[in-house]
């Protein structure tokens, strides 16, 4: 007896490729809905929320009236969004935050054209893979997979970009997949650790004891976001990597005047 299987609902298919300098990875994108109607790309067999088109249009409205370009964007998913004072946290440097909550690395890629390359960034910081880890159906090699093409993307816009890429943070949340995490986040290194133009830096002992377990006491109520102290300490440790790297993509632009 032969299964029926319920039809998706597809809306339209086409294939994206390099496009008056836009550029999406080589590859067919099916976008169509979920059962409950939410839009979803489809590309390669990944499922790629689209959710973000009132934060986008936020985005698109910012670049209007604020037209600097050539700075530093910070970008990634809630850990990023919730560092609010990140402007303030990184003076002098030019810094704009364009992080949108409960972002994974499919969903960087797939919006990076609206969120990120409008401003043309010398430097990105971007923290993403904290959405990936818990999905069963995403691998390291999967998430690994979308950075890559995420780092592309970038790339075929302006290929002297700097990308600093954070460690995935341990949570009192998501503690049981910490090993998940771990594979990701040595993935992660090795694949910054093979190029000059990308940099990655470790923000898990903000969250560590000297046991390597994770301290509660740095969360808030729900053990998945941490506290306003925290950013803190990341500061430390984000700011004078940042400070090194605006130098040297400084350095020619002034070496000129």
């Amino acid at each position: 007896m032969q299964t029926k299987r319920k039809p998706i609902r597809v809306l339209w298919c086409v294939t994206l490729a390099l496009v008056a300098g836009n550029v999406f990875a080589a590859g067919e994108i099916m976008l169509t809905k979920t059962k409950k109607g939410d839009p979803v790309a489809v590309h390669e067999r990944r499922w790629i929320r689209l959710r973000y088109e009132k934060v986008m249009q936020r985005f698109e409205a910012q670049d209007k009236t604020d037209l600097r370009t050539g700075e530093i964007v910070f970008t990634g998913s809630s850990s990023m969004v919730g560092w609010r004072t990140v402007s303030k946290d990184m003076a002098p440097l030019p810094v704009i935050n364009r992080a949108f909550g409960g972002s994974d690395s499919g969903q960087l890629w797939f919006y990076a054209d609206r969120a990120i390359l409008p401003r043309d960034p010398a430097i990105i910081v971007a923290y993403i893979g904290d959405n990936d880890m818990p999905q069963s159906r995403v691998s390291v090699e999967n998430y690994m997979k979308y950075i890559g093409l995420f780092v592309e993307r970038v790339r075929a816009q302006r290929a002297d970009t700097r990308l600093v890429f954070l460690a995935n943070k341990p949570s009192v949340a998501r503690w049981k997949f910490w090993p998940k995490y771990l594979a990701a986040n040595k993935a992660l290194k090795e694949y910054c650790e093979q190029d000059a133009l990308l940099t990655y830096v470790d923000i898990t002992p903000t969250l560590l004891d000297e046991n390597g377990e994770v301290r509660p006491d740095r969360f808030k109520s729900d053990m998945l976001h941490f506290k306003a102290e925290v950013y803190v300490d990341w500061t430390r440790l984000i700011k004078p990597v940042v400070q090194v790297l605006w130098d040297e993509v400084r350095a020619p632009a002034a070496s000129e005047e």
